[in-house]
């Protein structure tokens, strides 16, 4: 599992449980992101959360011009989403983080 599924997983997981912060990152995917890991995600980038019900189900084909380079998180930026802490270092998928440590 690369990092950015890893991510993927622990946004899903705190979703499942937390009805609140499910309905924030489906409204504005971005700055939950952003509050989650501290990075900045570019204007130019698109974030849809889409939830599947029991007759809906989405199938997300990736860019054909994205690495698995691209796509990964720090342990620190990990770190920060597992622990629910704001403040990840480094860099992934093009995101900026706001804080230099």
């Amino acid at each position: 599992m690369n990092q950015r599924q890893q991510l993927e997983k622990l946004l899903i997981e705190k979703a499942l449980k937390d009805e609140s912060f499910k309905n924030r990152l489906i409204e504005s995917p971005a700055a939950v992101i952003q509050a989650e890991t501290g990075m900045i995600i570019p204007e130019k980038m698109k974030i849809v959360v889409l939830e599947e019900d029991t007759t809906t189900v989405y199938l997300t084909l990736p860019a054909l011009s994205v690495k698995d380079s691209d796509l990964e998180l720090s342990e620190a930026e990990l770190e920060s989403v597992s622990g629910g802490t704001e403040g990840g270092g480094g860099q992934a998928i093009g995101w900026t983080k706001i804080n230099e440590c």
